[in-house]
């Protein structure tokens, strides 16, 4: 009878102590790490006319939020179906003041600081490495032709911090 207390204690002892170790883990190793759906926008972008860039969107994301600019030309020019005729060298950069997803996309709010002018633009990947830039919500003069999406490239994905 004694033994069998002794076993018992032992056992005991040791299964508390293997608990304490199990329990104190905060991940286990099988389990996949969430990634947000805003990091596939991360990144830099770059839009081209006639092999100039005339458009860069520098996206970071921070936690569960984007931020970042938008550099484009000033003057542009479009064609009567809504294609980019010209661009001019004058650049205005803008700083992203919301990034928020919805059906269409990742709908981005750019400030300019000079003006205070917003504008709002709807960005859609279109695959790792390539999306389309709109205008959206924004009022066009009378008489111009709806302007056709801008093709973005990435140049530079976010830089991933070294895993300790």
């Amino acid at each position: 009878m004694r033994r069998l207390a002794i076993v018992v204690m032992v056992v005991l002892a040791l299964g508390s102590a293997g608990w304490s170790q199990t329990s104190s883990r905060q991940t286990t190793p099988n389990q996949p790490v969430k990634k947000s759906p805003l990091a596939g926008y991360a990144g830099t972008w770059i839009g081209t006319f006639e092999e100039r860039p005339w458009l860069t969107v520098q996206l970071t994301l921070q936690g569960q939020q984007l931020s970042g600019s938008l550099r484009r030309a000033h003057d542009l020019q479009f064609s009567d179906a809504g294609e980019i005729k010209s661009v001019g060298d004058t650049q205005v950069t803008e700083a992203i003041e919301d990034a928020t997803l919805n059906g269409d996309g990742l709908l981005l709010t750019a400030k300019n600081p000079d003006t205070n002018e917003t504008d709002r633009f709807t960005m859609r990947l279109t695959s790792e490495t390539a999306a389309e830039l709109k205008m959206s919500a924004m009022s066009m003069p009378p008489g111009m032709p709806k302007l056709r999406p801008w093709k973005l490239t990435r140049i530079a994905a976010p830089s991933t911090p070294a895993a300790h």
